[in-house]
């Protein structure tokens, strides 16, 4: 059992992954309600703290800059100092890793708790161990941090992001045609993952299934005038975005490496469904309650698939999934034995449920 803590000024240090982010939410809520009465400030790298900012009650961002001022351990030091000046009592570290422990101590912080893995047992005050359950879900995995610190049993939430309005989105061109039209039904494609190719399935299957899906519901769902498929994608995807829109016989919207944070937040609210890889923007899709239809292979949907209404997740099994590796030493039959009919009749096969969520999302945010 840990010792009960009353802290004052608390130190939160989320994950730097987009997905995992996400899943924190609900841990995140936990820790506000726990210490309600407590000042919480989240410490974050640029994109989760663009993300996090102004969600679950979080008002209090310091911004990580892991490639900027903040780079190397002179970076670290400087960092260190901002964080000591701001008294903090207790630093909760729902990342892992050894630096953000180390880091907690270098600020001085009296009071440091995390998970103890990543051989940083030593430079927490309270160290919890991990889960016993070894496939247990990241939402589950950081509610339960903070029922071991709170003492108080988790929740059952789900992640939810409030997306911005399209007036907290001035001037953006990119989004501009997803706004346009009340009676355009839009399907959203993320076909990439930074992590690496291991999670990716074919663009050319993605071009099909967007195709597919255009088609088919302009043929069983006419009361919808247009449908367009809208490329969602990071910085440096961009050539995925314009290899996929080149295969396709209909004419997407190619969004792949031109949005905010925020644009990309606004973007897949506005989308009816999204078909997706395992990537931060499938979380993303199901905290702003967009319906999400996710090919997973090389990773484990024990753990990070998305959770809620609506979440539909394709697999084929293979033995040697899950590898969680990069990128596939073999032939990648994880991803390559998921078909286009799949993925198209999973879609369609939920298409008047997905259409229903669709309407009565549109009609709270109008």
């Amino acid at each position: 059992m840990m010792s009960r803590i009353s802290p004052q000024n608390i130190l939160v240090r989320v994950p730097n992954w987009i997905g995992d982010a996400v899943m924190c939410l609900p841990a995140l809520m936990d820790l506000r309600e726990g210490f309600d009465q407590a000042d919480m400030t989240v410490l974050a790298r640029p994109t989760i703290a663009e993300i996090l900012r102004d969600q679950c009650g979080i008002k209090n961002v310091l911004v990580y800059e892991h490639q900027a001022e903040h780079q190397g351990i002179f970076g670290l030091l400087k960092l260190s100092r901002l964080i000591r000046a701001r008294a903090f009592d207790t630093a909760i570290l729902f990342q892992n890793a050894f630096e953000a422990a180390f880091l907690a101590m270098l600020s001085s912080i009296p009071t440091r708790i995390g998970y103890a893995t990543d051989g940083r047992s030593w430079l927490l005050s309270q160290a919890v161990p991990l889960p016993l359950e070894q496939s247990l879900h990241h939402t589950h995995y950081y509610q339960q941090l903070v029922q071991a610190i709170t003492q108080i049993p988790s929740k059952d939430r789900l992640p939810k992001l409030v997306a911005p309005s399209h007036n907290q989105l001035p001037g953006s061109p990119q989004l501009a045609e997803l706004y346009s039209s009340s009676k355009t039904l839009f399907v959203g494609i993320n076909p990439g993952s930074i992590y690496g190719s291991a999670k990716r399935w074919g663009s050319s299957r993605f071009a099909e299934v967007g195709d597919q899906i255009v088609e088919q519901i302009q043929k069983e769902y006419p009361q919808y005038a247009t449908v367009r498929c809208v490329l969602f994608g990071g910085k440096g995807e961009e050539g995925l975005g314009r290899e996929i829109a080149n295969q396709m016989r209909t004419q997407p919207i190619i969004l792949s490496g031109k949005t905010t944070v925020h644009e990309l937040m606004g973007g897949l609210s506005r989308c009816a469904v999204l078909v997706t890889n395992d990537t931060g923007p499938m979380h993303m899709a199901q905290a702003l309650g967009v319906p999400v239809v996710a090919i997973f292979g090389s990773t484990d949907p024990k753990t990070t698939q998305p959770v809620g209404e609506s979440s539909y997740v394709i697999r084929e099994q293979v033995r040697c999934s899950p590898c969680l590796l990069r990128a596939c030493p073999i032939d990648h039959r994880c991803m390559t034995n998921v078909s286009t009919n799949q993925v198209v009749g999973t879609i369609m096969g939920q298409m008047d449920e997905i259409l229903t969520c669709y309407a009565a999302k549109e009609s709270v945010d109008s």
